[in-house]
């Protein structure tokens, strides 16, 4: 009897034993979930707060462009302009599009300064110009590297070349021959909103002045104190003199980065936008990517 009865109570100790250990399984594994839902709220809460304060940073970096350039705090070509709001602190580029390269419109020797800086040899070169222009021109007429919609299709594409203008930057992703590391870089440069042939230098950032100057820091360096000390009036680089054109439309590349949290990474968005003198809204965004990427301003 007493064996019997010890062997009921050893079968119950283990029996509450498991029980325990479920008991504490399911603890953990509820403490487990209510802090990942507790992390992906904040995540979202944060979210949500940095990109209120991003919408209010264009709106702020819209009103100083409706200023006059004497008053302005903001400078167009790309320097940062720091700002705070709701205890964030922001970082505000904007760079006229009339100070990028129109891939529309952008001559084949502008394009070559571009693509020559990627370290691609003459042949590739002169390949993927062909390409692009095959791309945008408005014919099915082959170039002689260049690629119409057979070739695409011969690659696998069904897309085939365009045949009509860029209308986003992205577009270039679907070119022949274009990889993900070329297409970054390209971005740093292109616009299809500018409209103009050449490139205003006076809305340019540092990196396409650079690049128009083929390397030449000191060139550029001098040239942006008195882009500085202007106020706004035109002044034309010592470099470069066929790729200029004074050209400017209410159009404005901005990037915004927004650093709410020093434990976490900033968020960054990108947008194009038109300003409208005299009507409602003052301004519409056409352009609005949500990453960081290369093509920062300098």
């Amino acid at each position: 009897m007493g064996s019997s009865r010890g062997k009921q109570h050893g079968v119950a100790m283990i029996v509450v034993l498991w029980m325990i250990m479920v008991m504490m399984t399911l603890a953990a594994s509820l403490v487990y979930a209510t802090r990942t839902e507790t992390s992906m709220v904040d995540y979202a809460r944060r979210s949500a707060s940095a990109r209120a304060i991003a919408e209010a940073a264009a709106h702020y970096a819209v009103m100083q462009l409706y200023l006059p350039n004497k008053e302005r705090d903001l400078q167009l070509g790309g320097a940062p302009l720091s700002w705070e709001y709701e205890g964030a602190k922001v970082e505000i580029r904007v760079v006229g599009e009339n100070g990028l390269i129109d891939i529309n419109y952008a001559s084949r020797p502008l394009l070559q300064l571009i693509l020559k800086q990627t370290g691609m040899d003459k042949q590739l070169m002169e390949n993927m110009l062909d390409v692009l222009e095959d791309f945008r021109d408005v014919d099915d007429l082959r170039r002689l590297n260049g690629a119409e919609d057979n070739d695409y299709e011969n690659d696998g594409l069904p897309f085939g070349a365009k045949d009509a203008p860029f209308e986003r930057i992205e577009e270039l992703q679907q070119v022949l021959g274009m990889t993900p590391q070329l297409y970054h870089t390209l971005t740093r440069y292109l616009t299809a909103n500018s409209g103009a042939a050449g490139i205003n230098p006076m809305l340019a950032p540092r990196q396409t002045l650079l690049l128009i100057a083929e390397g030449d820091a000191a060139k550029v360096d001098a040239y942006l104190s008195k882009r500085e000390e202007s106020e706004g009036q035109y002044v034309q680089p010592d470099f470069g003199g066929a790729f200029w054109d004074a050209s400017q439309q209410p159009l404005y590349r901005m990037q915004i980065k927004v650093f709410t949290d020093e434990t976490a990474p900033p968020y960054f968005e990108e947008r194009s936008m038109r300003l409208r003198p005299g009507e409602m809204p003052p301004f519409v965004t056409y352009f609005r990517i949500l990453q960081a990427s290369s093509a920062q301003f300098e």
